[in-house]
Formats: structure tokens, C-alpha cells, sequence
């Protein structure tokens, strides 16, 4: 049975993400509080102590906030980024999987609202498009990208970068939540709903994803963590290419 750390273990992610994997596998939940280790990913000793024995870490953490400032993504995000990947190194682990998103390419996207949400748009941005991050927090998440490279590389851990589009706390597109959403963009609740439509994943897909890079040895890879949604407007293909993953769920009309 392998041992994984997986940190912001109670984040909206992070819950449900833990709650299928201690199905058949031992886990180390790591958060500020409440959690198996409770450890700040700002301390890179408290880091190495707390993934001692993991084959694979999944790192979670961070300031989850499109509109976070300077300050938090360069302590928490950036700088604690830097800590799990190093104190997973530290511990020899096998395997470190990074919690990505869709803010790294984000231009693409504001570049082309609201039509970019509609059947037949003809965007579609894949992994090896340049990055386009639309705030700091997606600068965090290219930086991010960018070190699980070099650490590949340089130091043959296995790194798996997901690309999140929009995973949520009522696993539910059409959640009313929707409505205090995407604030960054300017769009309108109908709008808002349709983004949801295009970039929305299900909880259960993104462990069934998270399952199949487990399975697989793949030195570096970037896949999207996106529904097989029917607008959907980023590239699926790396990851049947790459993990055999193709998303179980998706939203197949229009709000």
C-alpha cells in the first residue's frame, strides 16, 4: 500500500480527494489544523518531518484566490511550492502531483468571452500553448509548472501538473454558487453559468485522474482537469495520451 501526503487536505478539493484515496491507500493529510499533520507549507523542515515515508505527494495548498496579492503568492504559493517539492526530494519521494489551473493560460480565455463558452467556438487552448497567466495566482501556477520540470529533470521525481478548470464545493455546475463566481472576468450570471458549463470537472473525476497518474510512470507531464464537457475549450487528448484518463462526467447542454 502506497503512503501519500496530500496537502490543503481540507480544502474543497482536498476532502473529497482524501475520502476516495483512504479507500485503499495509506494517507497523510496535511493542513494548517484538523488535519493528520497539522504543518504550514511555509516551513520547509516542518514540511520535510510531515512527508517522511511518501511515495507521492499531492500539493494542494495555497492562497486559492484569482485576486490573491503580491505578498500571498509569493509566501504561501509560490514560496511554499517550493517547500513540498523540495521537502519531497528531501524524503526521496517518487512522485509529486500539482495541483495546476487554468489561470496559467487564462489570457486565452478573457481574450475571447463571452463566445468562448458557446458550442463551436473554435478555441482551444492545449498544454504547450505559451503560458498567458491573467493574475498572480496564475503566475503562481506556471512557476509551479516550470519547477515540477526542473525537479523531473534534475532529480527524477515523477511530476504531474493538472491544469484545474473548475472543480466546486456542491460538485454542481448549476449550483446557485455559480452566481458569486468568476468575478475576474465581468460576465454576467448568464455568462457565469456557461463558463461552469465549459470548465466544470466532477469531484469523483478529478480522483478517477488522480488514479490514473498513480498508476502510470511518466517522468513530466501537464494534463487539464476538465469535464467531457460539450463546450468545453481546453484540450482533453494529453491525458488519454498520457494517463488512459477520459473524464466520466461533463455537462452535455447549455445552462
Amino acid at each position: 500500500m502506497a503512503k501519500i501526503a496530500v496537502t490543503g487536505s481540507n480544502g474543497t478539493i482536498g476532502r473529497r480527494l482524501c475520502a476516495d484515496l483512504a479507500r485503499d491507500h495509506e494517507l497523510v493529510r496535511i493542513d494548517l489544523r484538523d488535519a493528520d499533520v497539522n504543518a504550514d507549507v511555509q516551513d520547509v523542515d516542518a514540511m520535510t518531518v510531515a512527508l517522511h515515508g511518501c511515495e507521492t505527494v499531492i500539493h494542494l495548498a495555497g492562497v486559492v484566490a484569482v485576486d490573491a496579492d503580491w505578498e500571498s503568492v509569493y509566501s504561501v504559493n509560490i514560496g511554499g511550492t517550493f517547500n513540498v517539492f523540495e521537502a519531497a526530494r528531501r524524503n526521496g519521494a517518487k512522485r509529486i502531483i500539482f495541483a495546476s489551473s487554468n489561470h496559467c493560460v487564462g489570457m486565452y480565455e478573457a481574450d475571447n468571452i463571452p463566445g468562448i463558452y458557446e458550442a463551436g467556438s473554435g478555441t482551444v487552448v492545449g498544454v504547450s500553448a505559451p503560458y498567458r497567466p491573467d493574475s498572480l495566482y496564475g503566475v503562481w501556477k506556471a512557476y509551479g509548472e516550470a519547477l515540477g520540470r526542473y525537479y523531473s529533470d534534475k532529480f527524477g521525481i515523477q511530476v504531474a501538473c493538472v491544469r484545474i478548470g473548475s472543480i466546486t464545493q456542491s460538485d454542481d455546475p448549476r449550483d446557485e454558487s455559480v452566481r458569486a463566481s468568476s468575478g475576474w472576468l465581468g460576465l454576467t450570471d448568464e455568462q457565469k453559468f456557461k463558463r461552469y458549463a465549459a470548465t466544470w470537472m466532477s469531484q469523483r473525476d478529478f480522483a478517477r485522474l488522480v488514479r490514473a497518474i498513480l498508476t502510470h510512470d511518466i517522468p513530466y507531464a501537464v494534463v487539464y482537469g476538465v469535464g467531457d464537457n460539450a463546450t468545453r475549450f481546453w484540450d482533453l487528448e494529453p491525458g488519454r495520451a498520457i494517463y488512459g484518463f477520459w473524464p466520466q462526467d461533463g455537462v452535455k447542454d447549455s445552462p
